[in-house]
């Protein structure tokens, strides 16, 4: 187990973050991960999304990093919203290292996603994931519900399309 692990907010791209959030993303892809990217995906093509990606106003993004400083992991969460959406955020982009996992980290970086949401006054969040992957599976006992699920919305790295699952969460104990 990798401990202890430190979660950083990211305030905006700088090289080594950059480079380190483009070796998590390249390392899931090329692990099979469905997060919107094909294989072969190169350090400089994460570089250049993780660069744009991190500008956003709009959306908060953690880093997960190790000890020395390594980034092990990620997750987004975007909070922009029409008017009539304030109440509400969308989680993207929860990655973890393949050499970092079983350690909890997913876990963590939900944990504050969802607490930053709930400080914000948003009373549901809502996100996608790969039909019948582990992150379906990890949301599901973090208390995620299905909506629905959508045949053929994303292709995998290798380019063959998957179901995506549609997931939602109420925060602050608002249920309908």
């Amino acid at each position: 187990m990798l401990t202890p692990v430190h979660l950083t907010l990211v305030d905006g791209p700088t090289p080594e973050l950059v480079s380190g959030l483009a070796d998590v993303l390249v390392d899931c892809v090329h692990g099979g991960a469905s997060v919107g990217f094909l294989a072969p995906l190169s350090v400089k093509q994460a570089r250049e999304w993780w660069t744009a990606a991190l500008t956003s106003r709009d959306t908060l993004t953690w880093a997960a990093r190790a000890d020395d400083g390594a980034v092990l992991g990620c997750v987004r969460l975007q909070l922009g919203t029409p008017a009539n959406g304030r109440h509400r955020a969308e989680v993207s982009k929860l990655l973890v290292h393949r050499r970092a996992r079983g350690a909890g980290i997913a876990t963590t970086l939900m944990g504050h996603a969802e607490a930053e949401a709930a400080r914000r006054r948003r009373t549901l969040l809502l996100l996608d994931t790969q039909t019948g992957s582990p992150a379906e599976r990890l949301y599901a006992r973090h208390g995620w519900s299905v909506v629905g699920i959508i045949d053929d919305y994303a292709a995998l790295p290798d380019g063959r399309l998957a179901a995506t699952t549609i997931m939602t969460k109420r925060l602050g104990g608002h249920q309908r």
